[in-house]
């Protein structure tokens, strides 16, 4: 699968389905890089690309990027093809574009939580365990061959602010890994393609503990937001706030070592850059006050239900979770009346 990934032969065709913030984001530097970029994007937000193309603001400037916008059934399969829902419209994306995923696709599935892959790609007797919270009807598993998936953790932080425009002024990072933590020319020519686009591209040796890394920072601050509405400064340096987060913190520790896997940060360090991020409202948040689904079921629920099958208890996250479960539904709730 490597070959069209290396650029030397012939430039890959890249689809980027999901027109949300991180989509519109890596369509527009993808193309901006002289690449060929699909975007796979819908109703309102399709129609806007259309006749504005994606409007993208960051550190090196103010874009105006033309992408060949559409439905699924508008394109071909790519040889690349990145999927940026919300962690729970994965399972609806992925059978929209089924079609898109040839036996020589490359997936790259942008998504924050636990991914449905976890237990793919390992030996030992959790090899091929599903995750219910988050693929509770094996659909992406079906669908979606591991072998073809890349694994991918983003420390991209940035706001669609309208349909078609986003906004970000901060480094935009990737890491990337084989399931099986293994070297490849596919992860090099894909970290080759990102660092041509602007992103910094980590390869990391062992990707579940990138995908850990990136869980906790996410578990002990975005239910916890969406709970009391405070910024990432408020939540990591009030004491009552971070008293909590760091319950949560310790709980999860040993749910992760469980899994043979570990942080590749320090506890306390993440509990402490935490409030450096500034007056910054988490992803879970801004999803809350605009009245969209909250990610509580990659972020909160998949770790929970991790923890359940080792018997480990986490008795704070689980009270946290389920405070934002009843957030998240009194919202929605509120939107629809």
């Amino acid at each position: 699968m490597a070959e069209h990934l290396d650029e030397t032969h012939t430039r890959p065709r890249i689809c980027v389905a999901g027109a949300g913030a991180i989509g519109l984001t890596l369509a527009a530097r993808l193309r901006l890089s002289g690449l060929q970029v699909d975007l796979v994007a819908r109703g309102e937000s399709l129609d806007v690309i259309r006749k504005q193309g994606i409007r993208l603001l960051d550190r090196e400037g103010d874009h105006q990027v033309v992408v060949n916008v559409g439905t699924a059934g508008d394109f071909q399969q790519p040889d690349v093809l990145f999927m940026s829902p919300k962690s729970q419209d994965m399972p609806a994306l992925a059978t929209s574009i089924k079609h898109l995923i040839g036996p020589r696709t490359t997936v790259v599935p942008v998504v924050n939580g636990i991914p449905w892959w976890y237990f793919d790609g390992i030996d030992g007797g959790w090899a091929g365990q599903e995750i219910q919270s988050v693929d509770p009807n094996g659909i992406l598993k079906e669908i979606i061959p591991s072998r073809q998936v890349v694994g991918t953790t983003t420390m991209i932080t940035v706001e669609r602010i309208q349909k078609g425009i986003a906004r970000t002024f901060n480094p935009l990072q990737m890491t990337l890994g084989e399931l099986d933590d293994t070297s490849s020319e596919r992860l090099d020519g894909l970290a080759s393609l990102l660092e041509k686009a602007g992103l910094v591209v980590r390869k990391a040796p062992r990707i579940r503990d990138a995908i850990w890394s990136k869980v906790v920072r996410n578990l002990i601050s975005n239910p916890v937001s969406a709970i009391t509405g405070a910024t990432l400064r408020q939540n990591f340096g009030d004491a009552h706030l971070v008293d909590i987060s760091r319950q949560m913190l310790h709980e999860v520790l040993p749910v992760i070592e469980a899994y043979g896997a570990k942080l590749e940060d320090d506890p306390q360090a993440i509990l402490e850059t935490g409030r450096l991020l500034g007056d910054v409202k988490t992803s879970m948040l801004q999803d809350l006050e605009r009245g969209n689904q909250l990610e509580l079921a990659s972020i909160c629920d998949a770790v929970l239900e991790l923890a359940h099958l080792r018997g480990i208890e986490m008795p704070v996250t689980q009270a946290i979770s389920n405070l934002a479960h009843f957030k998240s539904r009194q919202s929605g709730d509120a939107f629809a009346a």
